[in-house]
């Protein structure tokens, strides 16, 4: 269940990299509880606003507000600390590590307790059982959506009330696509977890989603529930036909 109060709130946010301005004014929120799809084009600024949440790059305007903090211009090490957690796209686990190296890692930017470790451990270990059969296995050797099931398990470890999800199905086979989409859902319904998706795939985030936000060029142009915009003729046409997944 939603509450009316946003968990994270980014208002009229700009962010650049050197003299690109990537995000030009954007407002979003996020309300405990919620699913939140951010769809667009590439080059739209979704992951920059992603990155923007942890302060990289910092925003050059505007406020990033999280559970009445404004964290505008903290640290990341600090922001990390806030229960924020991000799967990033490319996934970037460590490779030489172990499977179960990489998710001590995700444990270690929270302040869990050992009872805590290993009660999130056997948690992701049950959402991703083929993590399981690997713990021992280094992290380079795994197949992509092996790969991508780590990145995210890593962050649930830190036990976060926010996982902010980066292309979390890009160059996944539509299988192994829907376990990890099943896995989030189950993450939501069961834990509460609150959830900020970026996904190329509009058709998958959307079905998933309570609420979406379409980014165009730094700026949101359009926003409603994930049946809403499914149904929107100019949601489907830029995003959905012809077998566009952006």
């Amino acid at each position: 269940m939603t509450s009316s109060t946003a968990l994270l709130k980014i208002e009229n946010l700009r962010a650049a990299y050197g003299k690109i301005e990537a995000l030009k004014g954007v407002d979003l929120d996020i309300k405990p509880g919620e699913i939140v799809a951010l769809i667009g084009a590439n080059g739209a600024g979704k992951s920059t606003l992603m990155m923007s949440i942890f302060g990289k790059p910092r925003a050059k305007a505007g406020r990033i507000v999280f559970d009445g903090v404004d964290i505008t211009q903290m640290p990341t090490h600090q922001i990390a600390r806030m229960s924020i957690a991000q799967s990033p796209e490319g996934r970037r686990i460590f490779p030489r590590m172990s499977v179960g190296e990489n998710l001590q890692m995700g444990a270690d930017a929270g302040d869990s307790t050992d009872e805590q470790r290993a009660e999130m451990l056997e948690r992701v270990l049950t959402l991703f059982p083929r993590l399981r059969e690997r713990t021992s296995q280094r992290g380079g050797t795994l197949s992509g959506g092996e790969q991508q099931m780590l990145a995210i398990g890593r962050a649930l470890m830190s036990r976060p009330r926010l996982l902010l999800l980066d292309e979390p199905s890009l160059g996944l086979a539509p299988l192994i696509t829907r376990q990890i989409f099943e896995a989030i859902r189950t993450l939501n319904k069961q834990d509460g977890l609150t959830v900020l998706i970026v996904e190329q795939n509009a058709n998958h985030a959307l079905r998933l989603a309570h609420r979406g936000y379409v980014l165009v060029n730094g700026l949101i142009t359009m926003s409603g529930s994930g049946a809403e915009l499914l149904a929107r003729p100019e949601v489907r046409a830029a995003y959905l036909e012809g077998g566009r997944k952006v």
